[in-house]
């Protein structure tokens, strides 16, 4: 599959475990269909990523420099990985606050913005959940 396939369809069917963990969050598989779909998109980066290293031609492209970080993201199997990896990682922190917020007895409507913000901005609504832990739970929330 194209870089260029692969990104719209892991933009368009990252929103199924997205609208699980906002609205169905105590549904039975919320978690591990959000969690699947984190490793899916992880395997995927590292295949683009393998593919990008295993082609010929290099357009400067490294992690050592600044430069060099911006050449190698004018290929679109490596801006594809950075994409896959977001997706991810963010996906992982909305597992990750509903899990929590479950264990630590938040309540749910308090869970709405920052997973929305996890989603959009990654740490901003991870960074917001800690603080509404913080403040519901204190020193006491499980981790």
């Amino acid at each position: 599959m194209s870089a260029d396939n692969f990104y719209w369809y892991a933009s368009v069917v990252i929103f199924i475990p997205w609208l699980l963990l906002l609205f169905a969050p105590n549904y039975r598989y919320t978690e591990r269909i959000a969690f699947g779909a984190a490793l899916i998109l992880l395997v995927a980066a590292t295949i683009f990523t393998m593919r990008y290293l295993i082609s010929e031609g290099s357009d400067g492209g490294s992690l050592f420099s600044l430069e060099g970080l911006k050449n190698l993201f004018r290929s679109k199997e490596m801006l594809l990985t950075g994409w896959l990896n977001y997706l991810s990682y963010s996906l992982f922190a909305g597992t990750y606050q509903v899990h929590n917020a479950r264990e630590n007895r938040i309540p749910h409507i308090w869970m709405q913005l920052p997973l929305l913000l996890t989603m959009l901005a990654g740490p901003t609504g991870l960074l917001l959940y800690l603080g509404i832990r913080w403040i519901r739970v204190g020193n006491k929330a499980k981790s």
